[in-house]
């Protein structure tokens, strides 16, 4: 079998079995995620090794287009209408998480006598979250609310302040060994998220202005599958975090849009 049609087999074979995997899911009580995960692993190299050897190098490009897209629906949560309702809990509720689970993990590898520079390196990575799945959860339960729009900002939020933790995580792990020290690992963390703020800046304000300006529908769909991949690939070529560009890209385009909201209604159907 030639390359293309390897490609085009598998595409639709996956898109076609997680359809049916969706069909489960909506009748058990798992969410539909928790099945496409358990599914992903039985025909993945670990188990059944359904997959030709080319898709390997697909993984990449499509999971980054997809987080591209949750950062930029991620944004929207963090419009100031709702932040001004739910901001404050927002706020504590994702310090405490990201700090409690830095903590505990910092000081479970301690007792367990792992070395003090991997136990800060692997608890400053112990906060990082899967936005991906909550939303989709979301989404299935087509829940709203105090709670859910709570909840979908602190996933929002807290993978940048999880950044900053292992920023600070990594400087004193450095120091420890004597390899380089804080200030380089704060800057690190100052050009990843700053860098994203700036980029998602940059691109967010005219896309609030221009977006949405012509019919609905398709154009609405490329213009806005546009922007959120020319962030993503701007973020990715300046090494930065394309996640956090996508999200800061989000948020400004949610407070400053208010003519319409399509731009998120267009990535949510093809994300």
């Amino acid at each position: 079998m030639s390359p293309l049609a390897q490609i085009l087999v598998t595409l639709g074979g996956l898109l076609l079995i997680g359809l049916v995997t969706d069909l489960l899911g909506r009748r058990t009580l798992l969410p539909r995620v928790t099945l496409l995960l358990i599914l992903g692993f039985l025909i993945g190299p670990s188990v059944l090794d359904l997959l030709p050897p080319p898709s390997e190098g697909w993984f990449t490009l499509f999971a980054t287009m997809a987080l591209v897209m949750v950062g930029f629906l991620l944004g929207e949560k963090l419009a100031l209408a709702s932040l001004r309702e739910h901001g404050h809990r927002v706020l504590w509720m994702s310090i405490g998480e990201v700090v409690a689970t830095a903590a505990v993990m910092f000081l479970g590898l301690l007792l367990i006598g792992i070395p003090a520079d991997l136990a800060l390196l692997l608890a400053g990575i112990a906060p990082a979250t899967a936005p991906a799945a909550t939303i989709d959860v979301v989404h299935e339960a087509r829940a709203d609310g105090p709670f859910t729009r709570t909840l979908l900002g602190i996933v929002a939020v807290d993978d940048a302040w999880g950044l900053i933790v292992f920023s600070v995580a990594l400087g004193l792990a450095q120091s420890l060994n004597g390899h380089g020290g804080m200030l380089d690992a704060l800057g690190w963390g100052l050009h990843e998220f700053g860098g994203a703020l700036l980029i998602g800046l940059a691109l967010g304000v005219p896309m609030a202005y221009l977006t949405g300006r012509i019919q609905r529908g398709e154009p609405t769909l490329v213009e806005a599958l546009g922007a959120v991949f020319l962030c993503g690939g701007i973020a990715i070529w300046l090494e930065v975090s394309y996640l956090l560009a996508a999200m800061a890209m989000g948020a400004i385009v949610a407070n400053l849009a208010h003519h319409h909201t399509r731009p998120f209604h267009a990535i949510e159907g093809i994300e």
